[in-house]
């Protein structure tokens, strides 16, 4: 990666991609944390704790937070083609909507960083989590990566094979506290928000599904979702940058006119 320039990171708060924000930090001059959230991810304002320490360790003026609220994109990607889809993955739907949540998420990081001039992503992706979500896997990481790529915007995965990053981070003093991840304490949420939904998802998927059906279908069936919602999301980001220039056109020429 470049050592200017600008850099987004999907940022929940959490140390994983906390310390994908202190790594950028020290390799951008400017940082954009973030943080999505839908009603079903309630207190994203937690993200703030990090965002803060983050803040004081390298500077006001390189980190930017944003709380974006991405409901209605998320819904019209999840709902949008529901009959159809549920006819398709039948039960599998409820873990679809993690992937579509995802991919909302990574459709918005992609748009603001057009909007912004932004040639560079980051989120917290962990391996350990490969086999529970396709979106971590490496199949699953190289549609992602290839839809940046797209729009002129190399993403990446820092932190994919760092077991302990709430160690790293609190090695690197900025976090006070060492152990926050399972098994050597319970979760913990204090600085960032959380989903309902993926408490079921995890329950559906290693209580139901992968005993009954296997990991491998699982993520065969998620990867087919996956890239599907990726097109839907092309046809968005296209909607919205051609109306974009529409209005920017129409602008130009109200102001041509007056002159």
């Amino acid at each position: 990666m470049n050592t200017k320039g600008e850099v987004s990171i999907l940022f929940s708060g959490g140390s994983d991609s906390t310390l994908v924000a202190a790594m950028m930090c020290e390799q951008f001059e400017k940082v954009h944390l973030l943080t999505y959230f839908h009603s079903g991810m309630p207190l994203a304002e937690k993200s703030k704790i990090n965002a803060k320490n983050l803040a004081n360790r390298f500077g006001k003026d390189k980190v930017i937070h944003k709380l974006i609220n991405f409901e209605e994109f998320f819904k019209r990607l999840y709902y949008g083609t529901y009959l159809k889809d549920i006819e398709k993955y039948k039960g599998y739907m409820t873990p679809c909507f993690c992937n579509a949540c995802q991919i909302a998420m990574h459709t918005k990081t992609i748009l603001y960083n057009i909007e912004n001039n932004i040639h560079f992503a980051c989120d917290g992706y962990k391996r350990e989590k490969r086999l529970l979500y396709v979106f971590m896997a490496e199949e699953g990481i190289k549609e992602t990566r290839k839809f940046f790529k797209e729009y002129h915007i190399d993403y990446k995965n820092p932190v994919y094979n760092i077991v302990r990053t709430d160690w790293t981070l609190f090695e690197m003093g900025i976090t006070p506290k060492k152990n926050v991840k399972f098994p050597h304490e319970l979760l913990d949420f204090s600085t960032q928000h959380h989903c309902k939904t993926g408490i079921i998802v995890n329950a559906y998927l290693m209580g139901y599904f992968f005993p009954l059906y296997g990991q491998e279908a699982s993520a065969r069936i998620s990867i087919t979702y996956w890239r599907e919602k990726i097109e839907i999301s092309k046809g968005y980001i296209h909607a919205i940058l051609t109306k974009k220039r529409a209005d920017t056109s129409e602008s130009e020429g109200k102001s041509m006119q007056r002159k």
